[in-house]
């Protein structure tokens, strides 16, 4: 007999029919491979059909389950734990704030992932990596030609530390996750450039 195993088929197999056929209707907020590791239940327990495509099963409407449903009791580990995708600030938007804002804009979005991931320690060593990144950053330009090209240099090489390093070491070069919308840091952080600009004017024409 084929073995079909992986690291969520132990926990698959604890659970009730109803619960591996909430997962499979509201699939895409979990992680293939405990996705899978719930189809290959399912298969055993001949309540869908041996090889049927993901795609093919239709959502099961009448069980699915609400969000607030989903929640145990009060210091009760959820059945569903560790299963769901997180919700994150991607690569491109770390970059985005980084080349465009700073390094340290880019840290704390990727501090924020690392606290959604509940990563402390490692947040930490972001926070300090971006302030002393960003204040060499900025003594180092005041040495050198002040251009456009310059400061993007810099900033490129903060994100690539950012994301090569830290993101992939810990949180994984090819972490699944939803993506997390910018719309709110954006806003923050226009206002703290703007906040910014205003100050070095109100500097000239002094």
């Amino acid at each position: 007999m084929e073995m079909r195993m992986n690291s969520f088929t132990n926990s698959m197999s604890k659970k009730s029919n109803t619960e591996l056929e909430n997962i499979i209707a509201d699939k895409d907020n979990y992680t293939d491979e405990a996705v899978q590791a719930v189809i290959w239940e399912l298969e055993n327990r001949n309540i869908i059909e041996k090889g049927k495509i993901l795609h093919e099963i239709a959502p099961i409407e009448s069980e699915v389950v609400l969000k607030e449903e989903l929640s145990t009791e009060k210091g009760k580990e959820s059945p569903f734990e560790g299963l769901l995708l997180p919700t994150l600030y991607s690569k491109r938007s770390i970059q985005g704030f980084t080349i465009f804002f700073s390094t340290l804009f880019g840290a704390i979005l990727l501090m924020r992932n690392l606290k959604e991931m509940n990563k402390p320690k490692v947040r930490i060593q972001v926070l300090v990596f971006g302030v002393s990144y960003t204040i060499i950053s900025v003594l180092l330009l005041n040495y050198l030609p002040k251009t456009f090209f310059i400061t993007l240099l810099f900033n490129l090489i903060g994100y690539a530390i950012l994301v090569e390093y830290f993101w992939n070491k810990n949180l994984g070069k090819d972490l699944e996750y939803k993506k997390k919308k910018i719309v709110k840091p954006l806003l923050i952080s226009l206002l703290i450039l703007g906040f910014l600009v205003f100050l070095q004017l109100s500097q000239l024409d002094v």
